[in-house]
């Protein structure tokens, strides 16, 4: 049964439609904004691989020519390699929506958009991110969302949602925003130069309008979701992990900070076998999985607490950003004769200064 709904964010409505086109999919939608249309799809599979110990989770993001009514010509009569704008859009799909399925989730998953139609004015990026988790939202897969993103500008000093390409020519903020009803998930963008105020209130304005995203895909979800199915999800045994965390818990961190690649590496699988030992000690019967996977609980601990709390890499042993490094960066910002840098590929990064992208993961919280 075809299903659709209508929200209004920014100045064109976004209708998100079910029921009309890849009826075989988990979950599928599509999301119209203006005259640009995506299709997003969503699929899982119901056996996990033997030996599967992580969760292989595919996004992909075409943009084919037919979208803007033109087909290869010339020497490529075919569609090429993935370009960097659809490359970078599935990255801004994937970020969000990886940390929102179960922990312990391995069943193989992939989340395909395709952009049908392209007004040249409405970018599909926030189209195909919403698209997903509609398309997640409809379907039987295991997913904490829906989430909402939304793309904001300021013109003129003023805030606009999904502002156009027009508009965005004369934004000094490029904001991407992708959150859940009361939590943000995460931002990337750019800004030249905005005031520290002015970007709360650009969060703030965006929030509002992602739940209003979030609003209509629920919506959807009650008259057209199915049934969510119940996996049976790969957890470590919390006895398992008791034992991990005595034997590596106090000297993980050590090894985590050794330095040189090679040195390091011969260190934490040294903590490695150790663990190994004590577990098959104790427990003879546990799998290589549960092994693995207990050890390397406690190694992704030590990360989280590292990056959150000490502000350091592991790689490195030091902070993330010394007063050397900021008076560097400020005076490579002041100095306007020279060309601007990004200090990460962000899709919002290729044509601003001043970029970031931040994304906060539930898991190991």
């Amino acid at each position: 049964m075809q299903q659709k709904v209508t929200a209004q964010v920014g100045a064109t409505p976004i209708s998100i439609e079910t029921g009309k086109i890849a009826r075989l999919a988990d979950g599928a939608v599509v999301i119209t904004c203006g005259d640009t249309m995506v299709l997003a799809s969503a699929v899982s599979a119901t056996n996990i691989k033997e030996g599967q110990d992580y969760f292989p989770l595919t996004v992909d993001y075409r943009e084919k020519a037919a979208a803007v009514g033109k087909f290869p010509g010339g020497y490529f009569k075919r569609e090429g390699r993935p370009t960097e704008k659809e490359t970078l859009t599935s990255r801004m799909i994937d970020r969000p929506l990886r940390p929102l399925f179960p922990q312990g989730y391995f069943y193989d998953t992939q989340i395909i958009s395709i952009l049908l139609s392209a007004d040249g004015e409405n970018d599909p990026d926030i189209l195909a991110m919403n698209g997903a988790s509609a398309a997640l939202c409809v379907s039987d897969i295991p997913f904490a969302g829906p989430i909402g993103a939304v793309r904001v500008g300021r013109v003129k000093g003023e805030f606009v949602a999904n502002p156009t390409h027009t508009q965005r020519a004369e934004s000094d903020l490029d904001l991407i925003y992708v959150g859940t009803e009361n939590d943000v998930i995460m931002i990337e963008g750019s800004a030249r130069e905005l005031p520290e105020a002015e970007f709360v209130k650009a969060l703030e304005f965006a929030h509002g309008h992602a739940r209003e995203m979030i609003r209509v895909q629920k919506e959807l979800a009650a008259m057209a979701g199915k049934p969510k199915r119940e996996p049976q999800l790969l957890q470590v045994n919390q006895e398992l992990l008791d034992i991990a965390y005595r034997v590596a818990g106090d000297r993980i961190v050590a090894a985590l900070y050794t330095e040189g690649k090679v040195a390091r590496a011969k260190a934490v699988e040294a903590l490695r076998e150790e663990v190994k030992t004590a577990i098959l000690e104790k427990y003879p019967e546990t799998d290589p999985f549960s092994i693995s996977q207990a050890f390397d609980y406690v190694q992704k601990k030590a990360f989280r607490v590292s990056i959150l709390e000490a502000f350091c890499h592991v790689r490195t042993a030091r902070p993330f950003f010394s007063v050397a490094k900021l008076r560097r960066w400020r005076s490579r910002r002041s100095r306007r004769s020279r060309k601007r840098r990004c200090w990460m590929p962000t899709a919002a990064a290729n044509n601003r200064s001043g970029s970031f992208c931040i994304t906060t993961f539930r898991h190991l919280a």
